[in-house]
């Protein structure tokens, strides 16, 4: 019997896991359906093909033709959705509880059932096509996918998630039925719930869903090479974007994945951060400012995006790197800790009444993990004053945030005071090219 505390775990079969997190009293019901699929998955012949399918499965599924797949969910005042990353492919539905085996219903039917039709196949193809180039008219967009690229040469995690356009109209029917056959039908998956539900039934539900089509399997994402390149790259637009990303390897522990949330929140997630606050509010040198970590089964990256005009680009140019310097010398002060440790209980405490919340929360920690605690079993394990205290989230910063070791992508308006500033302040090289396609 499982501790009313712990989130409901079951495995109908190998390469397959239902996690849900019981929610008494709540009125809605988040479901996903998570594959071992995305960019990162895909080889020679198979580009784009993970976030094609999941745009084909709502073109029916089971009983239910496009228009109803959206219409059954609609009415009920819930949403249906889903999406692509390098790592993973999930479907999802936000619902009133008491529709919770609807919600089943449906994703199972659009994850295992779908109505793959060879005329909206080649239709869709020009959606996708024009979904990438909207992508690539986004700056922002359009200078990440190069980042990925430069740090990831010649490997599939370095590639666009969507695939090119090209890829994209160049794809065969037969090979995206047989794509989501290993990937989907076939493949590794966990399906995660929150909310006011009978665990038992939907486990019920779940494994009768599955197609008994052979073992599951995902096999083995190959490890990610980072290449620490610094460079400066010619786009359209009147801005520099610069990016900076460095490597977090050996993969965080939860521990450290925490404190990296604390380093993160104090340093430029936040409006009270010091790359907000300094190079944004007391030196006007950008609108955008921001820092991010990611820590992924496909790669794990800490670093910055911001955005300035080339007049400026010489002084946020110098700012920045005093900050990066300043964090990973001195690190953070007490209050810095305390505050950002603060605010990030305080909206995981908000967070605690969103079910959509909580239903990724456990997929991604059992993606990353393979184990799925409970949000209050997390607070207390790895959120308490001791587990975040200065001394230990300094070390961290200490130990892996050496600026040093940093890339770094200067996308737009490249002037030649940009490219003075880049090689000079950056040791950023400018090799002459546009954008890569």
């Amino acid at each position: 019997m499982q501790d009313a505390e712990s989130p409901y775990f079951h495995s109908p079969e190998p390469g397959a896991a239902l996690i849900v997190d019981r929610m008494p009293g709540a009125r809605g019901v988040a479901m996903g359906l998570w594959f071992s699929a995305g960019s990162a998955w895909e080889g020679e012949g198979e580009r784009g093909l993970s976030h094609f399918v999941e745009h084909m499965v709502f073109k029916g599924a089971g009983d239910r033709d496009a228009e109803q797949l959206s219409r059954v969910v609609d009415r009920e005042g819930g949403y249906l959705n889903a999406f692509t990353e390098r790592d993973t492919v999930c479907l999802h539905c936000l619902i009133p509880a008491a529709k919770a085996g609807l919600a089943a219903s449906v994703l199972t039917d659009m994850a295992f059932r779908p109505r793959f039709d060879p005329a909206e196949f080649e239709r869709e193809k020009d959606i996708i096509a024009n979904e990438i180039m909207s992508a690539e008219d986004d700056l922002e967009e359009a200078g990440h996918n190069e980042f990925h690229a430069m740090s990831y040469p010649g490997q599939a995690v370095g590639r666009r998630i969507a695939g090119t356009a090209e890829e994209i109209r160049a794809a065969g029917f037969g090979t995206l039925v047989d794509f989501h056959r290993d990937r989907f039908a076939r493949g590794e998956l966990v399906m995660t719930v929150a909310g006011d539900v009978d665990p038992e039934a939907v486990a019920s539900s779940f494994a009768e869903a599955l197609p008994r089509e052979g073992p599951r399997s995902a096999g083995r994402l190959p490890a990610p090479r980072f290449t620490r390149s610094r460079r400066a790259v010619k786009a359209p637009g009147s801005q520099v974007l610069v990016f900076t990303g460095m490597e977090l390897e050996p993969r965080l522990s939860e521990d450290e994945y925490w404190r990296m949330n604390v380093v993160d929140s104090a340093f430029g997630e936040s409006m009270s951060s010091r790359l907000f606050m300094r190079l944004r509010e007391k030196e006007g040198l950008c609108y955008a400012i921001n820092s991010s970590f990611s820590a992924s089964r496909a790669s794990s990256l800490w670093g910055i995006f911001g955005s300035t005009s080339p007049e400026q680009f010489p002084r946020f140019a110098e700012a920045y790197r005093r900050e990066a310097e300043l964090l990973h010398r001195d690190g953070l002060s007490d209050a810095e800790v305390d505050e950002a440790a603060s605010r990030i209980r305080g909206m995981l405490s908000l967070a605690a009444d969103d079910p959509e919340y909580r239903m990724k929360r456990l997929a991604r920690m059992f993606l990353a993990e393979g184990r799925a605690e409970s949000l209050d079993a997390m607070l207390s394990a790895h959120l308490s004053v001791d587990a975040l205290s200065p001394a230990r989230v300094n070390a961290l910063v200490r130990d892996r945030l050496d600026p040093s070791r940093e890339g770094m992508l200067l996308y737009g308006k490249i002037t030649r005071a940009v490219r003075a500033a880049a090689s000079g302040i950056l040791g950023a090289s400018f090799d002459g090219r546009g954008a890569r396609g």
